[in-house]
Formats: C-alpha cells, structure tokens, sequence
C-alpha cells in the first residue's frame, strides 16, 4: 500500500473514532439527565438502575455506576 492510501486509511480511521468517542459522550449526558430526570418523579435508587440497565441494554454494575457519578456530582455541588 502506497503512503498517499495508508494516510487517507488512517484519516478515515481517525474520524470515525472520534465520531464514536462524540456519540459515546452524547450517551453518557442523555443517561446521567434520564437519572436526574426519574429522581424528580420520585423514583427510587433501585428501580432507577434497574431502568438504566434495560433502556441502555448495560449490566446492572455499569447501571450502578452511572447512578453514582450522578450521586457524587449531587452531593460535590450541594457543599
């Protein structure tokens, strides 16, 4: 492979990585404002990871944890 071919390779490459890296941060946003979201309906901790996980077709663990980043940045923002 010429170099011209392997440097249009490795741009093409490069973009669509950043553009999973871009679509990966929009998930992460729309998650952690779903989880604010259902805490102002009233929703409990438990049901709220539990929804996590089937809406966003995760574990329960990854579920947990995008609940408590949520929970850390409440309380870091309440002091």
């Amino acid at each position: 492979m010429n170099l011209k071919m392997r440097l249009k390779d490795e741009r093409r490459l490069g973009l669509s990585e950043g553009h999973a890296e871009g679509r990966d941060e929009m998930q992460d946003e729309m998650t952690l404002g779903l989880i604010h979201a259902l805490q102002a309906q009233g929703m409990l901790q438990k049901q709220i990871v539990e929804a996590l996980a089937l809406t966003r077709k995760i574990s329960l663990a990854e579920a947990q944890h995008y609940y408590e980043q949520v929970a850390q940045a409440d309380s870091e923002s309440a002091h």
